[in-house]
């Protein structure tokens, strides 16, 4: 998937400016996909060159004009072959866990820091998305609409909120396992006693327990 797409997508039901775009992208699409003014504006000049979108200057007192983008049918066609289209699994590229691959390497408080941060960003995350959620709602039902694309975005917000849930389950598992097996970052080599390696057994048969 490229930004196009989603710009296109934005543009498939009702006009808008960058600015308006960039709030979108600022709230639940924000659980998917980043993106910023200087990406997107860009972009934007891009479809329009391409004739796959429209814009016109809309005046307005006292400030600047602001440019009113809208999709072309040409923009349609493009926005509708692409939505059919098969796409590949995304391949998945984590910083955090590549970090956390390596981090026997360094302290294991270290390595413990960085974990329960990370939780923290998540509890974070998940917090404002659930709060999308009750706005969302909110509104949903005091306007009584509903639509199709409440149904699809629904379906994000709960893929986002769930795999929240997840990742704080995980740090909470992986603080514990890694508590339990403080001792293995002091090893100066590969080996410990069997009483000491049927413990780690244990506790690694246990930390998977939930997925085998």
């Amino acid at each position: 998937m490229s930004l196009r797409y989603g710009l296109l997508g934005f543009l498939s039901k009702w006009e808008a400016t960058g600015y308006d775009i960039k709030k979108e992208f600022d709230d639940i699409m924000s659980i998917f996909w980043h993106s910023h003014l200087s990406q997107i504006y860009p972009e934007l000049n891009k479809l329009e060159q391409e004739g796959l979108i429209s814009s016109q200057l809309i005046p307005q007192m006292g400030k600047p004009d602001k440019k009113l983008y809208s999709m072309t049918q040409k923009g349609k066609s493009a926005f509708i072959t692409w939505l059919l289209s098969p796409q590949e699994a995304a391949k998945r590229k984590d910083s955090f866990l590549m970090q956390t691959f390596f981090m026997d390497n360094i302290p294991f408080e270290e390595a413990l820091l960085k974990i329960k941060m990370n939780k923290k960003e998540h509890e974070l995350r998940l917090e404002h998305m659930k709060s999308i959620l009750e706005e969302r709602w909110k509104d949903i039902k005091e306007r009584k609409v509903m639509n199709a694309r409440i149904i699809s975005s629904s379906a994000i917000l709960k893929q986002g909120i769930e795999q929240e849930i997840q990742s704080i389950k995980w740090c909470d598992q992986t603080i514990q396992l890694m508590e339990e097996c403080k001792d293995l970052w002091d090893l100066k080599e590969d080996h410990v006693s069997i009483e000491r390696f049927s413990v780690i057994e244990r506790l690694l048969s246990s930390y998977f327990k939930d997925v085998l």
